[in-house]
């Protein structure tokens, strides 16, 4: 009775075994590869650079509202009136 090795692999599989289990693996990992195509990886780009824009508009947005304007009075705006509501 041979014992098997302590790693797990049987050195006496055969070439066609090895052949088949490594296009079983390549297999399983297509779907994962197929993602990144060059249509794919076009659209990839895009989303991230609409993205990284729309954080640059926001922070530009609030440093805006952070500092006053120029040569306006230093007195803050007067809050937005919120609008009533009617109770029916």
């Amino acid at each position: 009775m041979s014992q098997k090795p302590v790693d797990g692999f049987d050195d006496d599989v055969s070439p066609a075994e090895i052949a088949r289990e490594k296009r079983r693996d390549r297999d399983a990992d297509a779907q994962a590869r197929a993602g990144m195509r060059t249509g794919l990886a076009k659209q990839f780009k895009q989303v991230l650079d609409s993205q990284t824009k729309r954080v640059q508009d926001d922070e530009q947005r609030a440093k805006d509202r952070e500092t006053p304007p120029e040569g306006g009075s230093s007195k803050p705006a007067a809050p937005a009136r919120k609008s009533r509501q009617r109770n029916s």
